[in-house]
């Protein structure tokens, strides 16, 4: 299965959740392919390594902006789009199933627009939200104030993970 992984693309990032990720990816990337934002470094490149390792199929999509760091990986289908948006749609219309890790700006705007795309029922992909360390607490309870406050609907549009076993098993059972 091709999976896009959204996640950190911060070296700087406190070890707990590089520790933790590093496990999930670990067993994700057995038997799974990456689709990436095309960064190498921070859970970016830890997602690329593992599956690099893996030798399972990569494909590195990233905006023209960021193209020469795409020059230093080693890639089984390389797309250059002209913006971050085109990028992000790229990422979500390449997988199969879209999981996010602890990120930054980059990875919420992934997150929202993954979500907001499912709710369109434009795609019908699992999306998993890997909450290690209660990372993405503060943005499930905005999450849930806007569907309870009936700003939105897509309570079912997305999963909630705190393990690889619940992960695995949700993409199992989606598939």
């Amino acid at each position: 299965m091709k999976i896009f992984v959204g996640c950190s693309s911060s070296n700087d990032i406190d070890k707990k959740y590089k520790e933790v990720c590093e496990k999930y990816l670990e067993e994700l990337l057995k038997e799974n392919d990456l689709v990436f934002g095309a960064y190498k470094q921070g859970l970016m490149e830890m997602a690329y390594n593992i599956a690099l390792k893996n030798k399972r199929h990569i494909t590195g999509i990233c905006p023209k902006v960021y193209a020469k760091y795409v020059e230093e990986l080693v890639l089984n289908k390389k797309i250059i789009t002209n913006t971050i948006n085109e990028r992000t749609s790229k990422l979500i219309e390449e997988s199969e199933c879209i999981i996010f890790l602890p990120g930054g700006t980059g990875t919420m705007q992934e997150l929202f627009t993954a979500v907001e795309t499912k709710r369109g029922e434009e795609i019908d992909k699992p999306i998993i939200i890997y909450n290690c360390h209660n990372y993405f607490d503060e943005t499930l309870k905005q999450l849930d104030k806007i569907y309870n406050e009936k700003f939105s609907e897509y309570k079912d549009c997305y999963h909630v993970s705190e393990s690889i076993e619940d992960t695995l098993n949700y993409i199992k059972k989606r598939n």
